[in-house]
């Protein structure tokens, strides 16, 4: 199906009507992006990341007006986020660093600078990559490195080169999770991404906007996404401050999703970072943000599908009212009557209030497998995801009518809208998350999902990131 960016909402979400987009200590000078006009100083040293550009942007066709849905007039960064006290796992199984270490002449020397000592890893590092650190003259290398609580290295990334340039070359090394030792990946930074972008947005200008009266340096489908990492890590930090957000995402293409790499709040001056987040990309589940510290970022993705009023209902046993038919003597003749019961029925799912015609979004990647009516769900829609697990959205008043079963869709989509169908007593969304198909409580403190949790297998493609896209401070 071919994707269509048409019907991506903006409403309900934070606007960004100043942009100011610079090129940072990670990109000071760029190539132009295609079609833009190049440079005159042919002796410039290019950088593999461009700064945004409008041609570019153009060329990829991200225009387009969102569906004509109510102008509810609620700032994403207000909206309510669900109670849940989240499992404190990934601080307690690998620790994270990240930096710019000094030049050494061997991998050991490195460490020791970095205060990493691992034997193993330096054994196969000078066998598989024993000219990487030879005749380099940069003041220092940027890494990234997890490690696990036995202070063993997971996976480490270095570049060769701090200017970051179309020449510096990218290697990784990883625990391998069948043999024994390390698996090595290398890149050089001229090919493979020509399609990534960096754009820097101050955040004190995000006010609520209409969506046909924004302008933005981010692609559309990209924004609901966006929003929800600015509304988690956001409120951490003083707003009185001014503060920036520097926004690396593959524009993608008409066979690939557009895509948030990372996203750094930066302070005033832009060099101190107060906040990060880095997509991992995994083949077995649906990708995921992680902040640089390991902390998990997805579980507040599964739980928001919507700007919502408040949480009507849980999961879990609750009160409901039934009746059936009674013949009851009323004088001379037999009156059938209603007798009303109450009991306890399991609940299984969330239930959002909101406004009729609140827009919903797609929670993840996925697949639609239903998009109809289904008896007391009223409209529905089921999206499958990576890893055997499905979402529903339930009592949907109308379906964004470019999709139907079949459909690819990507977070952020707006897929339908909140009514009362079905078995109802008011507009709300009745969100499930299921799992093999076994009802889930996103809500609960005790759940610990392979979803939101970074997993050995992932910290290779989250290292690269770290060392690709983390501004270097001076």
């Amino acid at each position: 199906m071919t994707k269509s960016f048409k019907r991506y909402g903006l409403l309900l979400i934070f606007g960004i009507l100043f942009i100011s987009v610079n090129q940072t200590a990670f990109a000071k000078k760029t190539r132009a992006a295609p079609n833009a006009k190049q440079s005159t100083n042919s002796s410039a040293p290019q950088t593999y990341l461009k700064p945004y550009s409008n041609t570019y942007n153009e060329s990829l066709n991200f225009s387009g007006e969102p569906l004509p849905t109510p102008n509810i007039i609620e700032n994403i960064l207000k909206t309510p986020s669900p109670e849940v006290i989240k499992p404190n796992y990934s601080s307690q199984r690998y620790i994270l660093k990240k930096g710019c270490g000094a030049m050494s002449k061997s991998i050991q020397g490195f460490l020791q600078n970095i205060n990493i000592s691992d034997q193993e890893f330096v054994d196969s590092f000078d066998r598989q990559v024993p000219q990487f650190l030879k005749d380099l003259k940069s003041q220092c290398l940027p890494y990234a490195a997890s490690i696990n609580m036995n202070g063993q290295i997971q996976a480490f990334s270095i570049l060769n080169n701090e200017k970051k340039d179309i020449s510096t070359t990218l290697v990784t090394l990883h625990r391998s999770p069948n043999t024994d030792g390390f698996l090595v990946d290398s890149q050089v930074l001229g090919t493979g991404f020509e399609a990534y972008l960096e754009v820097i947005i101050d955040l004190n200008n995000l006010v609520v906007y209409k969506a046909n009266q924004a302008t933005t340096s981010i692609p559309p489908e990209l924004i609901w996404e966006l929003a929800s990492l600015v509304k988690e890590l956001y409120p951490k930090i003083n707003s009185n401050e001014q503060h920036f957000a520097k926004v690396v995402y593959d524009a993608g293409g008409k066979n690939k999703w557009a895509q948030v790499i990372s996203l750094e709040i930066l302070n005033a001056s832009q060099k101190s970072i107060l906040a990060n987040a880095f997509w991992v990309e995994r083949e077995d589940l649906a990708g995921g943000f992680f902040s640089s510290t390991g902390t998990e970022l997805e579980q507040n993705f599964w739980i928001n599908p919507l700007n919502y009023t408040r949480i009507s209902r849980g999961v879990g046993n609750v009160a409901a009212t039934s009746s059936r038919p009674k013949v009851v003597k009323r004088g001379n003749k037999n009156v059938v009557v209603k007798q009303y019961y109450t009991g306890f029925i399991g609940h299984q799912g969330i239930d959002f209030a909101a406004p009729p015609g609140t827009p919903i979004y797609a929670v993840a990647n996925g697949k639609i497998v239903h998009y109809g009516a289904w008896a007391g769900y009223g409209n529905l829609v089921i999206i499958e995801h990576p890893g055997n697990y499905k979402t529903y959205y339930a009592h949907l008043s109308a379906f964004n009518p470019e999709l139907s079963v079949g459909s690819e869709v990507r977070r952020g989509l707006e897929i339908g809208y909140v009514g009362s169908t079905g078995h109802s007593t008011g507009p709300h969304l009745h969100f499930e998350i299921r799992k093999n198909g076994v009802y889930l409580n996103p809500l609960s403190s005790g759940l610990e999902l392979d979803l939101w949790t970074l997993r050995p297998v992932d910290q290779d493609q989250l290292t690269k990131n770290m060392v690709l896209f983390s501004t270097l401070l001076n």
